[in-house]
């Protein structure tokens, strides 16, 4: 019922870019929105990471701020490995991509989910954007995972759940001009 965005902040590595979209497609996604990319997604290095999902790096959409890129979010999903305890607790109260699957199954609507740069994460301003926000059950000695691989875990459950529950993707993918 939901359409995923997935929306980088501030991405720097052309590796990461292309390794996002080839976990997206992996898993059936296709839509990418890139907030002030400090990498181009031309980028030979994006390219070759990419493989076969190239299109998604040929369809992605550039903005110049995150409130332009949720504009027409239903709902808007921060990630962070940062989980804070004492007075930021009400603030950051997480849910786990398990836990997300399941709360956007019906949505109808688009769904943006929001990764922030490599090594700095979401500012507090793109937070506060945020209708709720995501963590990854890391573990505590080494929290922060890469942006690829975060991106990677998040879009896995979201197809776990739409295979244990029986939803199609097809004809989403074949309206982006991919195949699964």
């Amino acid at each position: 019922n939901y359409e995923l965005d997935i929306v980088l902040v501030g991405i720097n590595h052309p590796g990461n870019l292309g390794a996002v979209c080839r976990a997206m497609l992996n898993h059936g996604f296709a839509n990418l929105s890139l907030v002030n990319p400090e990498c181009s997604i031309d980028d030979e290095e994006a390219r070759n990471r990419a493989k076969h999902s190239g299109s998604i790096l040929d369809s992605a959409r550039i903005f110049n701020s995150l409130s332009d890129a949720v504009t027409d979010s239903s709902l808007v999903v921060g990630t962070s490995g940062k989980r804070e305890v004492g007075s930021k607790i009400l603030k950051r109260h997480f849910i786990l991509p398990w836990e997300f699957a399941e709360k956007i199954r019906n949505i109808e609507g688009k769904v943006s989910l929001i990764f922030g740069e490599e090594g700095k994460g979401l500012s507090s301003e793109d937070l506060d954007l945020c209708d709720m926000l995501l963590t990854l059950p890391t573990w505590e000695g080494y929290p922060i995972a890469n942006l690829s691989q975060a991106v990677g875990h998040c879009v896995y459950e979201l197809h776990r759940d739409r295979i244990i529950n029986g939803i199609t993707i097809k004809g989403v993918i074949k309206n982006r001009g991919l195949t699964p």
